[in-house]
């Protein structure tokens, strides 16, 4: 069984922006980070600290992008350094970007899947993360 806490800007000393937020839940050894609301540079020290924490916690990381209505290059720049940093025995960084959506658009023009898989949907990130080695089969 899984758990799951949402985190507020505010518990890591930046804004409490009601609508932005970090939901962080482990889905069977997948740590899941749900991005709600706007994220940019405000929000961006905040990813920093979760992608942080789930990496010590061990297990792949899939970033679902879907909820946001806004990502700024700061966020990408985030995921992009959290995934090139791993270590050849740590799990992979995954990435959820719906077609068509503002972070898709931005996820394709800054070629986020160069460095890390982006997926259409979070149940197919998922089941990829699972795949890569991590976490446990549903």
């Amino acid at each position: 069984m899984g758990t799951e806490r949402k985190v507020f800007m505010s518990e890591s000393g930046g804004p409490d922006l009601p609508d932005s937020r970090i939901d962080v839940e482990n889905r069977a050894g997948v740590w899941v980070l749900s991005l709600h609301g706007e994220h940019d540079l405000a929000t961006e020290p905040s990813l920093r600290e979760q992608l942080h924490h789930v990496r010590v916690a061990r297990g792949p990381i899939v970033v679902d992008l879907s909820p946001t209505t806004f990502v700024d290059s700061t966020i990408i720049g985030a995921l992009l350094e959290c995934a090139t940093d791993l270590e050849p025995s740590e799990p992979g960084v995954f990435a959820v970007a719906p077609p068509g959506s503002a972070a898709r658009r931005l996820a394709d023009l800054v070629r986020l899947g160069d460095a890390l898989p982006v997926h259409d949907d979070l149940a197919a990130a998922i089941d990829m993360a699972r795949m890569s080695g991590g976490g446990e089969a549903s």
